[in-house]
């Protein structure tokens, strides 16, 4: 195994000193792609939001300054994200308004129809049967309810191993997935910020 097959693996699920350190880079170099993907989705202060993927927690964090008066969730199969999105989210979780579980979006701890917005950013190329979590993530959404699904989007490295691990490598196909599983108003910005794209899908 090369090294971007090493980070690509280590990215699905980060464990160790290592899966810590590459969360808090996330953290960091993440922030500028969190902000542009959450101004794609007029949001409610009341809302009450999921962030699948939640890694290090750093988008649950700009989540809970936009719901002030709503309710956020994290959720992130790995057990090193979860302590550290735990860690950097600590006075919201203290104050009642942010929560972090341990879980797998194949199976999502939470009642139907809880969220009013899902969000996944840069983790959808990890879902173990992408058709049946879709259907997982429609589950708990509200009807009327929004999913945002933030990725990497390299146009120009189609050949890349980076590019080959994402299980939807187009705007096209972002549609057709999220259409073939209920999902309707599905909007696509792959222009305003270059090599990234944010897909709006909502539930009827």
């Amino acid at each position: 195994m090369n090294l971007c097959e090493k980070l690509i693996e280590m990215g699905g699920k980060p464990s160790g000193a290592p899966g810590r350190l590459l969360g808090r880079l996330m953290n960091l170099g993440h922030r500028e792609a969190y902000v542009w993907g959450l101004a794609q989705l007029p949001m409610k202060p009341d809302s009450v939001v999921l962030d699948i993927g939640c890694g290090g927690g750093a988008a649950l964090k700009l989540l809970a300054v936009m719901v002030s008066k709503g309710r956020v969730w994290g959720i992130d199969h790995s057990w090193e994200m979860v302590n550290l999105a735990r860690q950097v989210n600590k006075r919201f979780i203290e104050g009642g308004q942010v929560a972090v579980d341990h879980g797998s979006v194949s199976d999502l701890p939470y009642a139907d129809e809880m969220f009013d917005v899902v969000t996944a950013f840069e983790t959808i190329e990890f879902w173990p049967s992408l058709s049946e979590d879709l259907k997982e993530v429609r589950r708990v959404l509200k009807p009327g309810g929004q999913l945002l699904v933030v990725n990497r989007h390299p146009e120009q490295e189609r050949d890349s191993k980076w590019t080959e691990s994402l299980q939807i490598r187009t705007s096209g196909e972002y549609r057709e997935r999220l259409g073939a599983e209920g999902y309707v108003d599905i909007s696509v910005d792959d222009r305003s910020r270059p090599g990234w794209i944010a897909v709006l899908a909502r539930k009827t």
